[in-house]
């Protein structure tokens, strides 16, 4: 069958019906994209009122010990089989693919990704007949219909999809990645089917000179590098030239769409545009400047930032543990001239830093970063080693940020038992959730096992409280490097470098002085019962989240009960 488009001449009413029918299928393609939230939000809303009208809502519900004979039935149960299944089933889709050594993304990333494209595509072709420029205006049109969705997903503060999922915008940015890239094929398609029609119809040199095709060329060359710099040996290479052009691509794309695009698509781009400026204004309207302490730690290459945050705010910071901020450098605060490239630089410089601890009484947040070759990391560096006399210096700190708010009770009945696993720096989030834990339920079975590559890394805690880490029988300490080593004099070329934490060294004399053997961690955390249903959390280096992954996934396959997070700042 050879191909069954062809360039057709349509009259004014024809052409009218066609810009009908474009913008019945683009917003057919836009309200399917929106019936997964609003089933989640309904199925969540129903929940809840179920919840709260049963008599095990309002008076609690009851947990049997895991040696329960109940226990036993309840997995060996049809229902039981079939929970047991569907969490295999669960953990499979998030697992890695991982082709010729490089990482494609997650099972469900990939599926997910692959059967909305052949949802849109099927959306494109429906109804087009042999209308070959109706065909290359539907995958125009059905891209841009997207647009609202793929911005709404990278907002960070008013964030409906996240809201919806019970996520934080960390989560949701990895559907951003994948509905990118799903909407650069659709307009990369337009594109090329746009230009064949120039090329066949002899007028190509004429048409790129016009305004509106050259808006079109440049959106889709712009969108283009995008991408590219989104590939992830890019990104480790240099964070900032991904993120700079990201910006400036997200910002500039919308106006040159909207000239570019005659009719329906433009609703579409102004959707966008408008709920991604009024997430900035939200942000910025939020955003605290507070006088900050730094200092280096010595012997290591973090830095421990304290800032003061207004009383009227901080209860916000202080609510749920394991949250994070993003931290900024006002104009104030920047040493260039006020036309340096580093100075505009820091206009686009957000950096995420986890809330290691909230002093009740001062109302002081406390930050610990350790130093790359960043600008901000390096700028925080100079304004410690400046203020060795302690001044302070205004931050911009926006947030809080995280899906800790929507953890479930992890010292509650709901969990048998709780593995926490930190490496270096990613004891930020992890010590707070953990103490948490300890002092509103001194009888949880909690564990805590912290990688870190000098001892030096680990004083941060018992500077901001009396505790000593080391007293605590539930908290494994493990020091990958020497003592000697001062991790101030290794480069850090990218947050793939934190994976120095998980370095083999030779045996220390004391047994603390190793890398940490994840798989035997995870096997004595798992013989305790068949029936415990436990929680485990990780942050730190990708390797060591991805070992220790495949350890417990091996539990999973066997039926195991397992809620698992993974704090990540990968993006």
């Amino acid at each position: 069958m050879g191909w069954p488009y062809q360039f057709v001449d349509l009259d004014a009413a024809q052409k009218q019906a066609r810009r009908q029918v474009l913008d019945r299928y683009a917003a057919f393609a836009q309200l399917s994209a929106l019936i997964p939230i609003a089933v989640v939000l309904l199925f969540r809303l129903g929940s809840w009122l179920v919840k709260r009208a049963s008599p095990e809502g309002q008076r609690g519900v009851y947990e049997a010990v895991p040696a329960s004979p109940a226990l036993k039935q309840r997995r060996r149960s049809v229902m039981g089989v079939w929970a047991s299944t569907y969490r295999r089933f669960v953990w499979w889709l998030g697992d890695d693919v991982t082709f010729l050594g490089i990482s494609w993304g997650q099972r469900d990333q990939i599926f997910v990704g692959a059967g909305w494209t052949l949802w849109l595509v099927f959306l494109c072709v429906m109804g087009t007949g042999n209308d070959y420029l109706h065909l290359t205006k539907r995958f125009g049109q059905v891209a841009l219909s997207q647009f609202p969705l793929q911005y709404l997903m990278a907002l960070k503060s008013l964030n409906p999809i996240a809201f919806a999922f019970g996520s934080s915008h960390e989560q949701v940015n990895r559907w951003h990645r994948v509905l990118g890239w799903v909407i650069y094929f659709l307009l990369f398609t337009h594109a090329c089917l746009y230009l064949n029609f120039y090329v066949q119809e002899g007028i190509l040199t004429e048409r790129l000179v016009r305004l509106i095709p050259a808006l079109g060329l440049a959106s889709i060359v712009g969108m283009s590098f995008m991408n590219a710099t989104a590939i992830k040996f890019i990104r480790q290479y240099s964070y900032r030239v991904f993120f700079i052009t990201h910006l400036t691509v997200a910002m500039l794309l919308p106006p040159a769409i909207f000239f570019h695009s005659h009719h329906g698509g433009r609703q579409y781009v102004i959707e966008a545009l408008g709920v991604f400026l009024i997430d900035i204004a939200k942000r910025r309207f939020d955003t605290v400047t507070a006088p900050a302490t730094l200092e280096l730690i010595p012997g290591t290459s973090l830095v421990k930032i304290v800032a003061g945050i207004p009383s009227k705010k901080i209860d916000r910071f202080r609510k749920y543990p394991g949250m994070h901020v993003y931290l900024s450098i006002p104009p104030a605060s920047r040493r260039s001239s006020i036309f340096s490239p580093s100075y505009l630089l820091f206009e686009c410089v957000f950096n995420p830093f986890t809330i290691a601890s909230v002093d009740e009484e001062s109302g002081d947040l406390t930050l610990v970063a350790r130093r790359h070759r960043g600008p901000m990391t390096r700028t925080l560096t100079q304004f410690a080693e400046d203020g060795l006399d302690g001044a302070k210096v205004s931050l911009n700190i926006d947030g809080p940020y995280g899906c800790a708010t929507w953890f479930p009770n992890l010292g509650g009945p709901e969990f048998h038992r709780v593995l926490f696993v930190a490496g270096g720096v990613g004891a930020t989030f992890i010590l707070p959730l953990y103490r948490l834990i300890a002092n509103e339920n001194p009888a949880a079975r909690v564990q805590m096992v912290w990688a870190v590559h000098g001892a030096g890394d680990a004083t941060w805690p018992t500077s901001n409280t009396a505790e000593n880490i080391l007293d605590d029988e539930n908290i494994q300490l493990f020091l990958t490097g020497s003592t000697l080593t001062n991790s101030s004099t290794v480069p850090r070329l990218s947050d793939e470098s934190e994976a120095v934490e998980l370095t083999d060294i030779s045996t220390d004399a004391r047994q603390i002085h190793k890398r940490p053997n994840l798989q035997r961690i995870v096997d004595d955390f798992f013989r305790q019962g068949l029936e415990e249903r436990v929680a485990i959390l990780v942050c730190g280096p990708e390797e060591m989240a991805r070992e220790l992954r495949s350890y417990v996934g091996a539990y999973v396959k066997k039926g195991r009960d397992v809620w698992w997070h993974n704090e990540s700042f990968a993006w």
